[in-house]
C-alpha cells in the first residue's frame, strides 16, 4: 500500500464515499461474538467510514482505526469532528501490535490494495484464537440503470485501464491457502445512499480511478461531463445509488 491514493482527494473521500449497513455490524458482532472488552482493529481504515460504524453508538471503546495515510485519516476528523475509535497511521502489512491480542479484525474496501498472503499472515499473528477476521466489499447491486451504464462507458474511455475484477477475486481461496483459519464463510447484504449533485460529484472524483488515475485537465473534463448528465438524468438533483456488501469471514484456529 506505497501509493500514496486517496490523499488528494482526501476530504471528498471522506464526505461522500458510502457508509455500511448497520447489519454487518450486529453479525460480527454476534458471530465472534464481541464484548465491551473486546480489541477490535479495523485496518486500512481509510476516514474511518466504517470504523465509525463499528465503534459509535455502543459500549465498546477499545477499538482501532488503522491507515497508512495521515491525510486521510485527518480527512476524516475534519468530517466527523472527532472519532469514536483511535486512529493509528500504520501499514497492514506489518502491525504494530503483540501477538493474539486481538478479537476482531475487519478490512472493508481496502484489502485489494495489501499484499494478501503477508496481510492474512499479520492479521492472524494479532488475532487471539477464534478470533474473527472480516473482508468487506461493496458495489452496486447493478449497473445497467442508464445513468450508470453512461458513467461506466465514459469512466472506460478516460481511463481505458480502468477494471474494477479485483471484487471478484477468489478471497475466500486466499482464507484456505492461508491455512490459519477455519468456519470460513461469506454473506451478503444490501443498502443504499442517497447523493446531492456536489456529493454525488464528489463521490466520483474520490475514486482511485478517477481522481487519482486521471490528470487535471482530463479530470475536470470527465467531471463536467458526469454532472451534464446527471443533471438530466435526475432534474431533482437527487441520486439513489444501491449497493451490495460482500462480507467474507474466518475464525483464527
Amino acid at each position: 500500500m506505497s501509493k500514496p491514493l486517496f490523499e488528494k482527494f482526501a476530504d471528498d473521500f471522506a464526505s461522500s464515499r458510502p457508509g455500511y449497513p448497520e447489519e454487518i455490524k450486529k453479525f460480527l458482532f454476534d458471530l465472534f461474538p464481541i464484548k465491551s472488552e473486546s480489541l477490535i482493529a479495523d485496518v486500512a481504515c481509510g476516514s474511518g467510514i466504517f470504523t465509525q460504524l463499528l465503534s459509535c453508538k455502543g459500549k465498546n471503546d477499545r477499538i482501532i482505526g488503522i491507515d497508512h495515510s495521515l491525510p486521510l485519516l485527518r480527512a476524516g476528523m475534519r468530517y466527523y469532528g472527532k472519532y469514536c475509535f483511535e486512529p493509528l497511521c500504520g501499514d497492514g502489512e506489518s502491525l504494530s501490535f503483540h501477538s493474539d491480542c486481538f478479537d476482531l479484525v475487519t478490512v472493508a474496501q481496502g484489502f485489494h490494495w495489501m499484499h494478501r498472503q503477508r496481510s492474512l499472515a499479520e492479521i492472524s499473528r494479532i488475532l487471539k484464537p477464534g478470533g474473527g477476521i472480516a473482508l468487506i466489499w461493496y458495489r452496486r447491486t447493478t449497473l445497467t440503470e442508464p445513468h450508470q451504464e453512461f458513467i461506466e462507458k465514459l469512466t472506460h474511455k478516460y481511463n481505458p485501464n480502468y477494471d474494477p475484477s479485483f471484487m471478484d477475486a477468489d478471497y475466500i481461496g486466499m482464507l484456505v491457502q492461508n491455512g490459519g483459519y477455519a468456519d470460513i464463510g461469506q454473506k451478503r447484504f444490501y443498502g443504499s445512499e442517497t447523493y446531492d449533485l456536489p456529493t454525488y460529484i464528489r463521490w466520483q472524483r474520490s475514486k482511485s480511478f478517477i481522481g487519482d488515475a486521471m490528470d487535471e485537465n482530463i479530470l475536470g473534463e470527465f467531471l463536467l461531463k458526469v454532472e451534464r448528465a446527471m443533471q438530466q438524468y435526475f432534474p431533482n438533483g437527487i441520486i439513489t445509488e444501491d449497493f451490495k456488501y460482500d462480507l467474507i469471514y474466518g475464525r483464527k484456529k
